[in-house]
């Protein structure tokens, strides 16, 4: 039997599910339509965020307990990683989402859709199941969701076994002897991290010519200084021409300033970022029209040119981060139930990499701060001085502050360390008050912790620190 909703959400990844749960918290009648069940909750809960970080956090500690052995008596040995090991928890972590996700759909009364979703108008939606099952559903509102999917090579075409995504690359049960990386954005840069930690030979190629090309300088170079510190081959200002697969090996062809490097690897990881999934079908019953990047257009209210239409996430032009689809998600629902939430602040938005040393910047890099003609007054401050991270053995790093000297507002913060995600939120707090970067360094942090280190770079900004 057909029903209609007040609001029918294409796609339960972030910005979907986020949406969905928000429309139903207000009073609305909502639907969410996902193409799979296997991707309930979306790319970042079953192949994406939550797989590779739970990946991660396994090999910090597999890297711990091989480099602590000096701490207890005896003679104490650890064998290679168990990467199928490190997957099954990965998987269990997801599980435990899906879980709590289904409990927050039931206790919202969201009915759940197994279909592919397309319009047959501005307000009618048919769902297609796999076996042949067609539903037509009308709503008052729609949001699309639909994601993203990888961006493909023509050059590099994956098999999903030595040719690969980060799809397959959370799923590897069995650990390669060496791996290239083709893409050194944050994606790339995290599988970097993630094979070099469990014992990988890798190598990371990035067309520009520095690894996070997107990233203020500074922590571009100290990135890839600790890269290379910990034996990762990395090559900018590089380009794979081909990769042949050949007796389960591939071999890659390297250019670097004219040179031809070939070289042979278990697994080529094809990390050249992501582009929106909408297909052309989808939308071709509606007066909605994605750009020539594939990107739906919106307004500040996530409102496409269908005025009872939104779209949210990784299908539209805005940073393709979780957190991001999330509030977009959100914000779509607010207005579609009747209310005035205020727009997103894109500017305020984090940015993380979540490697072993993990990178998080918010505003202006010093490159960008520096071409605007602001006058700026910089501050730093190095995690080695910070007596927590000395314990915690995770000096490497540093915060650093961008402010307008004349103003003493903080336009940007850059952090290089091992808390850099969760130290970043301190400083947007700072930023959406509009806090003076002096003012913040009046704030007393508990000691020891690595906070102090904000308190230090928001000192040094237009004084000293004290343990500089």
């Amino acid at each position: 039997m057909n029903k209609k909703y007040d609001y029918i959400v294409i796609g339960s990844g972030p910005a979907g599910h986020v949406s969905a749960i928000t429309a139903g918290q207000l009073g609305l009648k909502v639907a969410v339509v996902e193409k799979e069940i296997g991707m309930f909750g979306g790319v970042c809960l079953n192949e994406g965020c939550i797989p590779l970080k739970s990946l991660i956090d396994s090999a910090k500690k597999f890297r711990t307990i091989k480099d602590n052995a000096s701490l207890c008596e005896g003679k104490i040995e650890c064998g290679g990683a168990n990467l199928s090991g490190f997957v099954k928890k990965s998987e269990k972590n997801a599980e435990a989402l899906r879980k709590g996700l289904s409990f927050l759909f039931r206790k919202n009364n969201i009915d759940l859709l197994i279909g592919e979703a397309c319009f047959l108008d501005n307000n009618t939606v048919r769902i297609s199941d796999k076996g042949g099952l067609q539903r037509d559903m009308k709503a008052a509102n729609f949001l699309i969701a639909t994601g993203s999917k990888s961006k493909e090579l023509p050059a590099f075409k994956c098999d999903g076994r030595y040719v690969i995504t980060s799809s397959e690359a959370v799923r590897l049960d069995t650990v390669p002897e060496k791996i290239l990386i083709i893409g050194a954005g944050a994606i790339g840069v995290e599988f970097a991290s993630f094979f070099n930690s469990i014992g990988v030979k890798v190598t990371i190629v990035e067309t520009e010519n520095c690894l996070l090309p997107a990233a203020d300088k500074e922590v571009s170079r100290r990135m890839e200084a600790i890269f290379k510190k910990d034996g990762i081959n990395v090559i900018t200002g590089g380009k794979v021409k081909h990769a042949l697969v050949k007796n389960e090996r591939v071999t890659a062809e390297i250019e670097v300033e004219s040179e031809a490097i070939k070289e042979t690897y278990n697994i080529v990881l094809v990390s050249a970022g992501r582009v929106p999934s909408v297909s052309p079908d989808f939308l071709k019953n509606t007066d909605i029209r994605a750009d020539e990047d594939g990107f739906i257009p919106i307004d500040e209210f996530m409102r496409t040119k269908v005025k009872n239409i939104y779209a949210a996430g990784d299908v539209v032009k805005t940073p393709m981060f979780a957190h991001t689809a999330q509030a977009e998600g959100e914000l779509a629902a607010r207005t579609a139930a009747g209310q005035t939430p205020e727009a997103i602040n894109y500017e305020l938005v984090p940015n993380v990499v979540y490697s072993e040393v993990q990178t998080a910047s918010v505003g202006m890099t010093e490159e960008e701060a520096r071409s605007k003609g602001i006058d700026i007054a910089l501050g730093k401050q190095f995690f080695k001085s910070n007596g927590l991270a000395l314990v915690k053995d995770e000096t490497e790093g540093f915060i650093k502050i961008i402010a307008d000297r004349k103003k003493r507002s903080i336009l940007g913060v850059h952090i290089v360390g091992h808390s850099a995600s969760e130290l970043i939120h301190e400083f947007i707090v700072a930023m959406k008050t509009r806090l003076p970067a002096d003012k913040l360094a009046e704030i007393i942090h508990a000691h020891p912790t690595f906070a102090e280190t904000a308190r230090g770079a928001a000192r040094a900004v237009f004084g000293k620190a004290a343990h500089e």
